[in-house]
């Protein structure tokens, strides 16, 4: 026998059922899938072993390193990353599966010496993700590590610099230039701001640190970087094997500073003393002494025996120039001798108010330099007459007939 289902039943059912698969496939649309191959890689590789290990001590002939990461490299050849200090010179570079770099030195690691080997930060994994964060570890021919350390903190803009990079040289009694010697240690900053160099001889020093904000992240300064030099030589000894350089300000590139004057004799000319910068670029020729149309921006009073400053100065290589104020017009001017001596009208000659040039000022971002002033000579430079410029309008109006009025200061007095 047949059996008839009842067909009111069976239909009360598929509404409810048809609602339940509408949700099931809203529900799977809403599910937000990864890509195919996975979701994107965004973590850096990190350093998982070195060879030899950081902090051995009495190794022998050692001329190969091996550095193994946390996953496939981009893999480039160690003169790119990888560093010594002091230097010694690559090979080659072998990659053995993307994880494993092995470095052939040129010659073994020297004797009796303790070797810093830095990997850089800026290393790229096979997706190209960046690892930021520098890493140092020692390697010593010697018995023992050394033991001394100087440590400080960098600021910008009141917080941390947390791309800083810290640069140490020696400071030798001679006449090359700190940057120009041979690059003895370098460190970068944490999130603190703070930075450290370890392994330090004691005694050591004097040296001399430079400190960036490494904007690009290649481990040198560039033009736009701030950086600034640590005011104070730091040296390490026994009563002393820890240092510190405190906490060190850094400024943007272009923030304005101030030069100071140290105190001077007092010209025996009577006017007063002022003085204003410029800066001098790479095609700089040198200044050629004309009269100014109105006075420089930097230009400020200087006083005998007080000194002054000169602010809002550029940063970077300055020139100088003082000078004294005969006609008290506030601008370095050319002047009649009549102001001075009295002299017949038609025997008036002019001269450059009294001054001179203080070449090579260097001054850092955001801070101060020092200057000094040599004493004014007794005699005075010869110029031409000023042209006076009269504008066209007048000149339309008094037509030939027009004369002008010369400021009382230029004015040539009857001969006596």
């Amino acid at each position: 026998m047949i059996r008839i289902r009842d067909d009111n039943r069976t239909r009360s059912r598929w509404p409810g059922l048809a609602i339940l698969v509408w949700l099931a496939l809203v529900s799977a649309c809403a599910v937000v899938e990864p890509p195919p191959g996975g979701p994107v890689d965004s973590t850096p590789a990190h350093v998982v072993s070195v060879y030899p290990d950081s902090g051995l001590t009495g190794l022998g002939e050692v001329s190969t390193l091996r550095i193994r990461f946390s996953e496939k490299m981009d893999r480039q050849g160690a003169v790119s990353w990888l560093f010594f200090f002091p230097d010694q010179r690559i090979r080659k570079t072998k990659w053995h599966g993307a994880t494993e770099a092995e470095v052939f030195l040129e010659a073994p690691l020297p004797a009796d010496t303790l070797i810093v080997v830095e990997i850089a930060g800026g290393m790229r994994d096979a997706h190209k993700v960046r690892n930021k964060q520098s890493r140092r570890f020692p390697l010593a021919t010697t018995d023992s590590l050394f033991t001394g350390l100087i440590g400080g903190i960098l600021l910008l803009d009141d917080g941390p610099v947390t791309n800083g990079v810290v640069e140490l040289y020696g400071l030798q009694p001679d006449s090359v230039e700190y940057f120009q010697r041979d690059l003895l240690r370098r460190t970068t900053t944490d999130e603190t701001g703070s930075y450290y160099f370890q392994w330090l001889p004691v005694p050591s020093g004097p040296y001399l640190v430079r400190a960036f904000a490494d904007e690009d992240g290649n481990l040198r300064p560039g033009d736009k970087d701030a950086k600034r030099l640590v005011p104070d030589t730091l040296s390490l000894d026994d009563q002393a094997p820890t240092v510190t350089a405190g906490v060190t300000t850094l400024f943007a590139w272009d923030t304005p500073g101030r030069l100071i004057c140290a105190p001077f004799d007092p010209p025996q000319w009577d006017g007063q003393v002022r003085a204003w910068s410029m800066a001098v670029g790479a095609a700089d020729t040198g200044w050629v002494p004309v009269p100014e149309k109105s006075p420089a921006p930097t230009s400020g009073d200087l006083f005998p025996g007080e000194g002054g400053t000169l602010m809002k100065v550029t940063p970077g290589l300055n020139r100088v120039v003082a000078f004294v104020d005969l006609d008290n017009d506030s601008t370095f001017s050319a002047i009649p001798d009549s102001l001075l001596v009295p002299v017949a009208p038609d025997q008036v000659r002019w001269f450059l108010e009294p001054f001179q040039v203080i070449e090579n000022v260097e001054l850092e971002a955001g801070l101060f330099a020092n200057f000094s002033l040599t004493a004014f000579g007794d005699t005075l430079q010869a110029t031409e007459a000023p042209e006076v410029v009269v504008p066209d309008s007048l000149a339309a109006l008094a037509g030939d007939t027009l004369s002008v009025d010369l400021p009382d200061s230029l004015q040539t007095p009857a001969p006596e």
